[in-house]
């Protein structure tokens, strides 16, 4: 564990820190109040790999945890009150172990996991696994995946997912699939994706995709793609619009969007809008204060 002092001028943001083993939590975007929560000594209780990271209504913390394949909940980052649900305990034991897994919650707390290397999405109503009911199979059609990676619920309870090497969004209205809706194909224009993986919704229910391959930041106000607009060129620089394979992304509640850079980066990137205004870019890689190794999942309090 790590502390660093100071004082909280923003959401707390918080970052699946996956070759680190670890989440940090951070006051700002300089670092203030740098702290990290690496699970229990020993290879069965310690974080391995952590994807995902969310927060429910009541601000516990949800981890998705790839190597392990389990979820993980906590009241705080100090892992008071900790909760772990394994892909053993369900119903359906996994095909791929190694499958990387999203995560998010609804409104009422239910919890929604991506199951990549399965190719489908899963919902259960708490940390018990109770109504555990699945969706998805291998494919490019109608009710079928191929690697899903972010996944975001909007307040009417559609789920979207970052279809991840489908090249596209697909939004559900329920866990049967209904009114299932697509946008995307292979490309770097209007409407195209490369790889998309982390997804989020802001207030607006406006859909945020970080378009990894393409390396950057897409923004529509709806599923027919209205009002596109697009943010990020390949680079590893400090320069505004440089987003060299974004990985996660989030909004917060007065539309600050956050995106974490996996690839060679090592870092987040804050920006008031998808004009880039007041960018800032904090980390590099490694593992002490003020670094990461490939970030993942992002969520801000």
């Amino acid at each position: 564990m790590q502390a660093k002092s100071g004082t909280e001028t923003e959401p707390r943001i918080y970052v699946a820190d996956w070759a680190n083993h670890r989440i940090v939590r951070m006051n700002d975007m300089r670092g203030e109040g740098w702290i990290t929560y690496e699970g229990n000594a020993g290879r069965n209780s310690g974080l391995h790999f952590p994807v995902g990271v969310c927060l429910d209504s009541v601000g516990r913390i949800y981890v998705s945890e790839q190597y392990h394949h389990r979820i993980l909940r906590m009241d705080d980052i100090l892992g008071t009150r900790l909760t772990i649900f394994s892909r053993a305990h369900a119903a359906d034991k996994p095909v791929n172990k190694y499958a990387g897994s999203w995560i998010c919650v609804d409104a009422p707390g239910r919890i929604y996991v991506t199951y990549d290397g399965e190719h489908r999405i899963v919902r259960m109503d708490d940390m018990q696994g109770s109504n555990h009911v699945a969706f998805g199979r291998e494919g490019s059609g109608v009710g079928e995946f191929r690697y899903p990676a972010g996944i975001a619920v909007d307040r009417a309870g559609r789920i979207y997912v970052a279809d991840f090497d489908n090249f596209r969004i697909v939004r559900i209205d329920n866990m049967e699939g209904t009114n299932w809706t697509s946008i995307g194909a292979y490309g770097s224009g209007k409407g195209q994706f490369i790889n998309p993986c982390g997804i989020a919704l802001d207030e607006q229910e406006r859909i945020y995709v970080a378009d990894q391959a393409n390396d950057r930041i897409v923004r529509m106000d709806d599923m027919r793609g209205t009002n596109w607009t697009a943010i990020g060129s390949f680079g590893t620089g400090p320069e505004q619009e440089k987003l060299y394979a974004p990985t996660g992304i989030c909004v917060n509640g007065s539309g600050r969007i956050y995106v974490t850079q996996s690839s060679s980066n090592h870092r987040i990137v804050r920006m008031d809008d998808m004009s880039g205004t007041n960018w800032i870019v904090f980390g590099s890689g490694g593992s002490g204060f003020g670094q990461f190794a490939s970030p993942m999942g992002i969520a801000v309090q």
